[in-house]
């Protein structure tokens, strides 16, 4: 397994003789509209060309499409030929942007070698969730690989743990930006109103509990950096895991760009 962290959610792996990307955010600086009232979206650029980032890829899934997820610009430059794996709520409308090959997986679905899962997230709690939709992680497994969980954007829940007891995955991908929506900055404010605070990704503690809840595990964090909604930075994150006495060997924090060799 090879892992590489592209920006936000966007990651590229080879898993299983195959390289997926995941969730595909190709847009510009400030291409996008505050999420917190602080600034345009992303805040920072793509670490490469999009030309390398899509080169050798033979699989896209997609998590949701949020538009920090799956934008215009991955819309508009990834080859219209290549398979997606997808959700069936957002079967639809990934055909209508004009990609000719795309995979509901409801379940699980083998592709060569590689038994894939998709399991349930929870993109927030309360109120909030009337306006999120619906969100799925992925699990990977192969008879040469570890299982490899992508928990795609969720709070720490029941079904996150159930996912955990169920795969034993020995490698999570987790979202842990700590992403909130505030009152004073409501996008949504068209269909809610928010009278709280609503965190709608995991954080720093939630990193804490997955560490703790499965003591044999490697989390890479993901989802950190990009948007001006976050409430952890790289930085804070480490420093908190830090001051819990985690072994951070057990930890990755990759950079925009970084690679990992499992």
């Amino acid at each position: 397994m090879k892992f590489q962290h592209i920006r936000n959610a966007t990651v590229k792996i080879e898993y299983g003789g195959k390289t997926w990307l995941i969730d595909p955010f190709f847009g510009e600086v400030n291409c996008l509209p505050p999420f917190a009232g602080k600034s345009a979206n992303p805040l920072v650029p793509l670490p490469m060309d999009i030309e390398e980032i899509i080169s050798s890829m033979d699989y896209v899934a997609i998590t949701h499409l949020h538009p920090d997820h799956f934008d215009k610009r991955a819309q508009e430059t990834i080859p219209k030929s290549i398979p997606f794996l997808v959700q069936k709520e957002d079967y639809e409308a990934i055909k209508g942007f004009g990609f000719q090959n795309v995979n509901i997986i409801d379940d699980t679905k083998t592709i060569g070698s590689i038994k894939i899962s998709r399991v349930s997230a929870q993109h927030g709690e309360g109120k909030i969730l009337n306006v999120m939709g619906t969100v799925s992680g992925y699990v990977f497994e192969s008879v040469n690989e570890e299982t490899l969980y992508i928990t795609g954007d969720t709070v720490w829940c029941d079904a996150v743990k159930k996912n955990m007891d169920k795969f034993n995955p020995k490698v999570i991908i987790c979202n842990a930006g700590g992403n909130t929506f505030i009152p004073e900055s409501n996008p949504f404010k068209e269909y809610i109103i928010l009278e709280r605070t609503h965190k709608v990704i995991m954080g720093e503690d939630d990193v804490l509990k997955m560490l703790n809840y499965k003591n044999d595990s490697t989390i890479v964090t993901v989802h950190i950096g990009a948007l001006d909604h976050e409430t952890v930075s790289r930085g804070s994150l480490r420093k908190f895991l830090d001051t819990n006495d985690v072994n951070m060997e057990r930890v990755i924090i990759p950079e925009d760009g970084e690679t990992v060799d499992f």
